[in-house]
């Protein structure tokens, strides 16, 4: 009787774990979009006299980004190919300008795994992304150099977030 006590149990245990662990996958699994691309600078790149620190509302690329997770722990991604971002200060002035080629008819994308780190983040390629209120977010510290507005001299580097939506 004891012998049938310990394997119901130990199977309960096994069923307990393995719930747990598709329920920590399922928070991930599905497409997340580009939502916001932020230095923490304001740009006004489309020229429509208003400067917003999401680069998405300003420069007409990255806004097809997505990352796509499958419950069997890979990540896909897929992005308008972008050729050259130069971050630039204007001179005598707190103002930033990128200058930034897009080809909307090319695709560059990757697939890796991730790993599923807890209920709040998630590791892939070495880069711990955070995950709250539906929102998956990365930094990457000191990413983007800002060159001075003859694009001559690097004056500073700026942290790059970029912020993910579930879909």
């Amino acid at each position: 009787m004891k012998n049938i006590y310990n394997t119901c149990i130990f199977i309960c245990l096994i069923s307990v774990l393995s719930c747990s662990k598709d329920t920590n996958v399922s928070h991930i699994v599905g497409t997340w979009q580009l939502s916001t691309r932020t230095i923490g600078a304001s740009f006004d790149v489309n020229q429509d006299n208003i400067y917003r620190t999401n680069l998405i509302k300003e420069a007409n690329c990255n806004d097809i980004e997505t990352l796509t997770f499958t419950e069997e722990g890979t990540v896909f991604s897929g992005n308008e190919y972008v050729s050259d971002i130069i971050y630039f200060k204007y001179d005598d002035s707190d103002n930033y300008g990128i200058n930034v080629e897009c080809d909307k008819n090319r695709i560059i994308s990757f697939a890796s795994e991730y790993e599923d780190l807890n209920e709040a983040s998630v590791l892939i390629l070495d880069r711990v992304y955070r995950i709250e209120d539906h929102t998956l977010t990365t930094i990457f510290k000191d990413a983007i150099t800002i060159y001075n507005e003859d694009l001559t001299t690097v004056i500073e580097t700026r942290d790059l977030k970029l912020v993910y939506i579930k879909q």
